[in-house]
């Protein structure tokens, strides 16, 4: 008996314009026919599985997928071909349409039957046990659960492009991009292999049964923490949230083990791209993530034998960091995002910097990250003529004491968001200490600093901190990416 891999159901989307691979698992040696749009392809069970791959097709539907062998055949209806991109990440990926802050008013009308949404089921650790999930067509019923951002990234490039949309949601809160990687990845690396050395440290001699022991302490936790707040506590009586949960071999949080329970089920079906919003969890050493987030998209990329695939990604926003706003590991982090985009092909980020929150570092405006991917992938993926990008610092010199910033991208010109003075401007000196500058835009593209306590400037950096008021805009309404000049390079 044949069964058809989980990922392909009704209503599903398949990619267009490449070939598409179809598997599952049966008997052995027994013949498989797919036929689909009019093609038919065969192969054989071998090693327990099967895979036929049907040609590339152009967009449309709706199809019926069939599936036979011998007597059996598995009708899949509602098939439909255009594009599909997974939406990986962590929480703010996550985040669902019902609980962004544009849930309420968006979801009555989310009538988009040529959008799809399908979640890799979330596992920690392969329990033998069967986790069904199954591709839906969005609707006020079915929306709610989509990934927030890539709903909204769905809806703006559909409304350009007018082609069906697959999304496929591979995510989880709280993991670092390390769960998201094969273990070889670390493990060649002499500089990421300190990923897995931590890990086995804090694991170091304890068996199974310690480990279950720790789960059903913070379990109890959890519990107390929702007790207090049914009871109405607030602040100090509250607490904070129990985090992290203990760390074990079957912890969603181990190394590499999403990357083997979810992301890798998701090969070899063919997609369009990537889009990706992490790196909160990984702000611990934000000077090693460029080398983690590229080796990952190498390793995404090398497991679909496509190196040039498309990967749009999310730069952090400001976050107060839970009391260290003035702190620089977001500002690490974010350079080390930065510096990824620039040096790894086919790989651009979105400043979603004036959308963050203070005070949670899961802001619910989710309509504008989503937007901005799309802006990328409008611009970059489809061709369009489109301003996607902020303002990017380009050169740095001194005018009679005065620093003077020039950006590309400023589409019309630089402006201001929310008034008319300049936020987050700081210089230094040959002593290296930075103080904050006065600013004003000069020209259509530069930034004029200065500070009568610096009289030579050697170094300028604009947004860099954890939580910063940063404000410069270009005509497009797009945010200026935080620099330092004295930064990497």
């Amino acid at each position: 008996m044949i069964r058809a891999d989980a990922l392909f159901s009704d209503h599903m989307v398949l990619q267009r314009s490449k070939e598409v691979p179809i598997w599952g698992t049966g008997s052995e040696g027994e013949r498989v026919t797919v036929e689909c749009a009019g093609f038919q392809v065969g192969t054989e069970v071998a090693d327990g599985g099967w895979k036929a791959v049907l040609p590339p097709q152009e967009a449309g539907g709706p199809y019926e997928l069939r599936i036979l062998s011998g007597e059996q055949t598995i009708v899949l209806r509602d098939v439909w071909f255009g594009d599909v991109w997974l939406a990986g990440g962590q929480s703010n990926m996550e985040w669902s349409l019902a609980d962004s802050v544009e849930g309420p008013r968006e979801i009555p009308f989310a009538l988009l039957d040529n959008l799809r949404y399908y979640q890799v089921p979330k596992i920690t650790y392969e329990d033998g046990v069967d986790h069904p999930s199954s591709w839906v067509v969005c609707a006020p019923d079915t929306a709610p659960v989509f990934s927030a951002v890539a709903y909204f990234f769905a809806k703006r490039v559909m409304e350009e492009e007018h082609v069906p949309i697959g999304l496929i949601g591979c995510n989880w809160g709280g993991t670092s991009a390390t769960c998201w990687v094969g273990e070889q990845v670390l493990q060649n690396d002499p500089e990421l292999r300190v990923y897995l050395d931590d890990y086995q440290e804090k694991i170091r001699g304890r068996g199974m049964s310690d480990f279950e022991e720790a789960e059903q302490r913070y379990v109890q936790t959890i519990e107390d923490y929702n007790d207090r707040i049914g009871r109405g506590l607030t602040g100090d009586q509250l607490g904070d949230y129990p985090w992290p949960p203990p760390l074990h071999p079957r912890s969603f949080l181990r190394p590499n083990g999403l990357y083997e329970t979810m992301l890798r089920k998701t090969v070899p079906y063919s997609i369009r791209g990537f889009l990706y919003y992490q790196g909160e969890s990984d702000a611990d050493k934000p000077l090693l993530y460029e080398r983690l987030l590229s080796k990952m998209i190498e390793n995404w990329r090398e497991d679909r034998h496509d190196p040039q695939l498309p990967f749009l990604f999310v730069q952090l926003p400001v976050f107060g960091c839970d009391g260290d706003p003035d702190g620089d590991n977001w500002a690490l982090l974010r350079e080390s995002q930065w510096l990824t985009s620039r040096r790894v092909p086919n790989v651009w980020v979105a400043a979603a910097w004036e959308h963050g929150d203070k005070d949670d570092i899961h802001p619910v405006n989710k309509k504008p990250v989503g937007d901005r991917l799309a802006l990328l992938a409008l611009e970059h993926v489809y061709g369009r003529e489109t301003v996607s990008s902020g303002p990017v610092m380009t050169e740095f010199h001194k005018e009679q004491g005065r620093a003077i910033v020039r950006f590309a991208q400023v589409a019309d010109g630089l402006g201001i968001r929310g008034g008319d003075t300049l936020f987050g401007f700081e210089i230094a000196g040959d002593d290296g200490v930075f103080s904050q500058a006065q600013a004003v835009i000069q020209g259509a593209d530069a930034v004029q600093l200065w500070n009568e306590q610096v009289t030579d400037p050697v170094a300028v950096r604009y947004g860099w901190s954890n939580y910063s008021e940063g404000n410069l805009m270009n005509g497009a309404g797009l945010p200026a990416f935080p620099f330092r000049t004295n930064g990497r390079s």
